[in-house]
């Protein structure tokens, strides 16, 4: 089993995760926030941190709609994204972890009309969320 080190780098992204549960960023936002900290790093490292949170299950990554850029939304421990969907809005980017008990239903369908496994993880249905629709509206 390969250790995970604990360093002043990962520390202070995991303090910007905590303060931003519920939105989604890209790197320059965490970059920016340890340079306003008075943490010198470099964007590569910011990467790499983001990289191995992503694959560890600390982070979503999806991808913006309208110009392909990278970003990144916390996941609390025990949410369990093996388990459901995840909504984007198209507009705003927040996630939101679509759970119930038809996901289940919705998988069975999915494999036997179409003989897909979901990766559930991996997966993002685009939307446009009430306060984004509101918005629009007005």
């Amino acid at each position: 089993m390969k250790k995970e080190y604990r360093t002043k780098y990962k520390d202070s992204i995991m303090d910007y995760l905590k303060l931003n549960k519920n939105v989604r960023f890209c790197a320059a936002d965490v970059f920016e926030y340890m340079n306003d900290k008075g943490i010198s790093i470099n964007i590569t490292t910011v990467y790499r941190n983001l990289d191995k949170m992503t694959e560890n299950g600390v982070l979503l990554r999806s991808k913006n709609p309208t110009d392909e850029c990278c970003f990144y939304q916390y996941t609390e421990p025990g949410s369990h994204c093996e388990g459901h969907l995840h909504i984007q809005c198209k507009k705003c980017g927040r996630i939101i972890h679509l759970k119930g008990s038809f996901m289940n239903e919705f998988n069975n369908y999915v494999k036997l009309s179409y003989g897909f496994m979901l990766d559930y993880k991996a997966s993002m249905i685009i939307g446009l969320c009430d306060n984004c629709r509101d918005a629009e509206i007005r």
